[in-house]
Order: structure tokens, then sequence, then C-alpha cells
């Protein structure tokens, strides 16, 4: 007697084809005060053809855009436009438009913390002076998806790796603030338009998650190096004798924290290593008495301006986004209880000094410049 084997396939499975890939997110401000999102989706046929050079023109990803009341609300309507399951998986960034960050995230961060979809290591931006649906829509010749490009460029930028995570954990903290890295629209000519952003500013929040201010150009690398997320920079610095550019890696941070009576302080040391890529002074770094000299001032300089950079943020936002009340939190445990719940009136009040520990240990294949200042070529 023979009896019939009964195969069965997997009926609720869901194959590849069936799921559309969400690269990015925008979220902003409309005029009428609704909340917009944006989504980056890939088109694989596109992506196909572009990634294989076949001359077709057309973008590898289509942005897709809806406008309501809650990021929940907005998924669905973006997925009403689409004939495919959308798959959060596979989201690299999220950019905030600055208007919507000044207004505040506290309800746009909680759809995050809650959606199991929601990658905890997904960049997050804030659009400077502009909207995020705006660099979705960037063309960049390095990536069809500028939603990748923005990660890979923060991290070549210097300005750390913030993703979702950090800005969460600090936002849960009472001893510091949130920040994000800026990217911005800013064209120098017509062959950089609508195809290159720049990733060089930092947002500063405040506790209720509000944009209240940002830092550039060297104060925000100022601010990175000082928070401790800053590895590696590029730097020139004036001397009298004239300028010195230097490779600085293995950067570090470490805070101390003290009461005198009822007077807060804070020393910030920071230190790393760096290696000489130009020098215009007469002045050869071989010997070691002469880099010992150099070194002493431009740690002295560095400190001043980390200082200056701190200062700022005490008093023009009056925002802990170093984490300096943590340190407080982790050394004085027990009087961080009287502290807590007043930060952000105590940090403009917190006496901050900053010493620096940068040691030259490369010169470059030469001792002295080729031809001296001064000298005939």
């Amino acid at each position: 007697m023979t009896q019939a084997l009964m195969l069965s396939g997997c009926w609720d499975r869901n194959e590849i084809n069936d799921y559309a890939f969400w690269i990015g997110t925008a979220l902003d401000l409309s005029e009428n005060g609704k909340l917009q999102k944006s989504a980056q989706i890939a088109v694989p046929a596109d992506y196909k053809s572009v990634k294989g050079g076949g001359g077709n023109n057309q973008r590898a990803n289509i942005v897709l855009t809806a406008t309501g009341s809650s990021i929940g609300d907005l998924t669905q309507q973006i997925q009403d436009k689409l004939p495919r399951r959308v798959f959060l998986g596979h989201r690299r960034s999220i950019f905030i438009g600055e208007k919507l960050a000044r207004k505040g995230l506290i309800d746009v961060m909680d759809q995050f913390t809650r959606n199991t979809d929601t990658r905890l290591r997904t960049d997050i931006f804030v659009v400077n002076n502009g909207e995020g649906k705006e660099l979705l829509n960037i063309n960049s010749p390095f990536n069809q998806f500028s939603a990748i490009v923005a990660v890979e460029q923060d991290r070549f930028c210097r300005l750390g790796d913030t993703a979702l995570r950090d800005v969460l954990i600090d936002a849960g903290r009472d001893g510091i603030r949130p920040s994000m890295p800026m990217v911005e629209i800013s064209p120098k000519n017509q062959q950089e338009k609508s195809k290159i952003f720049d990733v060089r500013s930092v947002a500063i929040f405040n506790k209720h998650l509000q944009m209240v201010g940002e830092v550039s150009g060297r104060e925000s690398l100022d601010l990175f190096w000082a928070k401790g997320v800053l590895k590696n920079q590029f730097v020139t610095e004036e001397l009298e004798e004239g300028s010195i550019a230097l490779y600085e890696s293995n950067l570090k941070q470490s805070i101390r924290t003290a009461f005198d009576g009822n007077k807060l302080k804070a020393h910030i040391i920071l230190a790393g290593t760096g290696r000489v890529l130009e020098n215009n002074m007469d002045i050869d770094l071989s010997v070691s008495s002469e880099r010992n000299r150099v070194e002493r001032r431009l740690n002295a300089i560095k400190a001043k301006q980390v200082e200056e950079t701190i200062k700022k943020l005490q008093l023009k936002y009056g925002q802990d986004v170093i984490g300096i009340g943590e340190e407080f939190h982790r050394e004085h445990p027990y009087r961080w209880k009287e502290l807590r719940n007043r930060w952000d009136q105590l940090f403009p009040t917190v006496e901050v000094s900053v010493s620096v520990k940068m040691n030259i240990q490369s010169t470059g294949d030469i001792r002295r410049r080729i031809i001296g200042k001064g000298e005939r070529e």
C-alpha cells in the first residue's frame, strides 16, 4: 500500500520583490503647520540600469511625500502610493528641516522609540536653512542615494557619527543635551547645484528637543572634541613665525569636576598626537627643543579656543551638549541629586578650564624647509 507524501509551501512568506526599500526619511513642517514626511524609496529596475552603466538617466530612487498629523498616519499614506510593502530595515538616515527642529521633536521621537522596525543606528541630521526633502532630491555623482551619501560624508568630515540612538540617549539624561550634525545645500557654483551639500555645523537642542542654535566651522570641532566623539582632524594654526598644518589623531577627552564651596568647577583635558603636513615657519621641528616650544604654544592656543567655544555654549545657548553634568553625576552622585533638576540654570555658572596635550610625533620626511623664508629659490 503506497502512501502519498504531501508537501506544502510557505504560504505566508514574503519575497524580496514584495518589498519597497526605504533608504532615507525627511521630516518637515508644512506651510499650514502640519507634519510633512518624505521617503526616498529604491527603484530596483532603475538602480540596476544605472549601476550597469546602460546609459539610463533615470534616478535609482523615487521621493514620495505625505502631510498629516502623526508619523504613523504619514507612513500609511506613503504605503498607499506603493505597490510593495515598505521596509525600514535598510534606512540609513533621517533629515529634519530646521523649522521643525526649532519647533520641537518630542512627538517625532516618540514614534521612533516605539516602532520596532526603526534601526537605532540610523544617522540623523538637521537641514540648515532648508527642508529635509531637499536633501532626498540631491542627485549625488558618488551614490544614487543621497541618504547614504550623507552618512559617509558625515564620517569623513569629522563631525562624528551621530545616530538616532545617541540623540535618544542624550535626551533621556539630565546632565547632557542633544546635538546633531547639520547639512546645508549651498552650491558654490552651477556645477555643484543639486549635487553637493556640506556637513560643517552642529545643531544645539534643549531638554525639550527644541533647536536653540548652532555652532559651525572650528567651533563645531571644538565641541565634539570636548564631548569626546571627535577622533581626528586637519587643522592649520597661525603663529608669529608663520603657519603650521597638522593632522591630529587619537584624540581623547577626560573631564574632572569639583565643588569650591557653592561654586561648580570643571577641568577638561584634551589629548592627541599630531603629524606635520605643512610647515611655513623657519623652525626645524626635528630638533626636540624647538618642537617642544611649538607644542606648548599650539596647546595654549587650542585650549583658549575650546574655552571660548564652551563659554559661547554657556552664555548664548545655556545648553550642556558636552556632558559636563554627566561627569558631576558620575563623580558626585549624592550631590548631583540637588543639581539635576536645575542643571540648565547651573550650567552657565560652571567655571570651565581646558588643557590640551597634543604631541607632535611626526614632522615629515625632511627636517628644515627646503627653501627658507627670504631666501632665493
